[in-house]
């Protein structure tokens, strides 16, 4: 099991790459088809310098032309240490499986939600509209959650969420919505119950860690897809056995 850990986990940090493009190219609502640019001149980044840590061991933190550094560095950093070791954790908990692929997936659909969410306070329907869709063939698909599971899981969280972003007046937006939506569908009912249970009160304890601690102001916008993003994936691998352990 050591070698496809290993090939897993370099696959995880070549998806690591690709979520750090996207998640610089998506707010400027550009095609993801392009060459990474320096944010600064403009200039095309040397291949070397697309990973953070080959940009390290080669020297080239800062870019060749205008000596600026990169501005997502850390998150950059993050992402590529996290991913990888996502996938590492993924393969030894399923095993080499078709649902492998799909959970590994929807993983790193989360992370780019929760990056984005985190710098811009968007979650982009070009990424979570295709992922409900690929929700709903995986669960077609793969039968994991059933596909009716799924179905009642989906629309049951976007009504919840729905509903909540209607009462608390703008502190779930659109994007919290369509999130919640696909978290259903690949959790399933009633698991995503206490998902978005867990999410919201994730997101309630660190605002108001945040606010004793002055960190924010009571009109500052907090971001509830990164609490979502986390209490969903920790259903979407234990769902059945926490829900187990409550009910």
């Amino acid at each position: 099991m050591i070698l496809p850990t290993i090939l897993y986990a370099l696959l995880g940090w070549l998806v690591a790459l690709a979520i750090n493009h996207a998640a610089d190219i998506l707010p400027k609502r550009e095609t993801l088809l392009q060459w990474p640019v320096c944010s600064a001149c403009g200039t095309r980044r040397a291949p070397l310098t697309w990973s953070v840590w080959l940009a390290l061991l080669t020297g080239r933190r800062t870019c060749a032309r205008c000596d600026q550094p990169r501005p997502t560095f850390t998150r950059s950093l993050v992402v590529e240490v996290a991913t990888p070791l996502f996938f590492v954790f993924l393969i030894n908990y399923y095993g080499v499986s078709a649902y492998l692929i799909l959970v590994s997936l929807y993983t790193a659909i989360l992370i780019l939600i929760t990056v984005t969410d985190l710098e811009h306070r968007l979650i982009f329907n070009v990424v979570i509209l295709p992922s409900i869709l690929l929700a709903i063939a995986g669960a077609v698909v793969a039968d994991k959650p059933a596909w009716p599971v799924a179905m009642v899981g989906g629309g049951a969280a976007f009504v919840v969420a729905y509903l909540a972003a209607l009462l608390s007046r703008g502190g779930l937006g659109e994007g919290d919505v369509t999130l919640s939506a696909f978290l259903g569908l690949i959790i399933g009912f009633p698991f995503v119950l206490l998902s978005l249970g867990f999410g919201v009160f994730l997101g309630g304890f660190v605002a108001a860690l945040l606010l004793v601690t002055r960190r924010v102001g009571l009109k500052t916008f907090i971001p509830y897809g990164p609490f979502l993003t986390i209490t969903g994936w920790i259903m979407l691998i234990w769902g059945a056995e926490i829900w187990a352990h409550y009910f």
